[in-house]
């Protein structure tokens, strides 16, 4: 009968992580010619569209080149764990052997307790991630005649020209930051909204004709390091880890040929090559 510990996970585990890290002595003298990595025109429209989807606008020129490095991290992630015999060549299983090599990266380079010194530098350095941005109280109203009975309207409130019963007939949004208030109403009447608070404004939105103002501004507030200490070590640590997985990937990167097509963009192509060539890579 085998010993028990031969059937509990976090022996396969490890032994997945010898495989990937403690055998590298016999597989450099012997590797693969350079394999070449294609991020086709098609793959990077496949995946600007996948995101359009799922977020119901299309990417900006920086996400699209995140999702370009993302694809290449996967793609280097799968090859390397084919070369290891994890799963032969079926491309279904893409993403869970990404994600076993992830999680084996993740294990040998294991994270210690951060000190103070690089808690604070990392707070400094994404305060911004920290503070609480100002944030605004509104009511609204729809208004059925359209943008013209919305200006009249708002026209006569500003001048406290309106029925006993108006209040009423507003509905109220609660401790909203200009970024939601933008997505609810549009640039353009966000910033009459916000240039001019207490003041009924007629505003066009998908939604329809509506008479809005803001009725309470919350002023920003800078982060105390104390206060959000917590979150900086859990982001710390996430941030650490994948500084680490993306320096081992690069490393991995370096034994193969990445070829990119001139239709994709300028900025996906930067984004790449510094993956590849991280600063990070041992």
């Amino acid at each position: 009968m085998s010993p028990s510990f031969l059937h509990e996970p976090l022996f396969h585990f490890l032994l997945l992580g010898g495989l990937l890290f403690g055998l590298d002595y016999w597989l450099t003298p012997t590797a693969a010619p350079e394999q070449t990595i294609v991020l086709e025109p098609e793959t990077l429209n496949a995946l600007a569209g996948n995101f359009t989807q799922a977020r119901g606008r299309t990417p900006t020129q920086e996400e699209l080149s995140e999702l370009a490095v993302r694809w290449l991290t996967d793609e280097v992630l799968v090859r390397e764990a084919r070369e290891l015999k994890l799963a032969q060549g079926d491309d279904v299983i893409r993403n869970r052997l990404a994600s076993q090599m992830r999680a084996v990266v993740q294990h040998q380079n294991s994270l210690g307790e951060p000190s103070r010194d690089e808690l604070e530098r990392f707070f400094q350095a994404h305060q911004n991630n920290y503070d609480i941005p100002a944030h605004y109280d509104l009511e609204q109203r729809f208004v059925a005649g359209g943008v013209s009975e919305a200006e009249l309207l708002a026209a006569q409130w500003r001048e406290q020209i309106a029925p006993a019963q108006w209040p009423q007939a507003t509905t109220s949004l609660r401790h909203r930051p200009a970024s939601n208030i933008v997505a609810i109403y549009g640039e353009p009447a966000s910033d009459a909204l916000l240039r001019e608070p207490y003041h009924w404004q007629a505003v066009a939105t998908q939604r329809g004709a509506q008479v809005a103002r803001v009725t309470r501004v919350y002023p920003a507030q800078s982060a105390e390091f104390e206060a959000v200490r917590p979150r900086v070590a859990r982001d710390w640590r996430l941030a650490e880890q994948q500084r680490r997985i993306a320096a081992e990937v690069a490393r991995m990167a370096q034994g193969y040929r990445i070829s990119v097509p001139p239709e994709v963009p300028q900025a996906a192509v930067d984004a790449i090559a510094h993956a590849v060539k991280s600063e990070d890579a041992r």
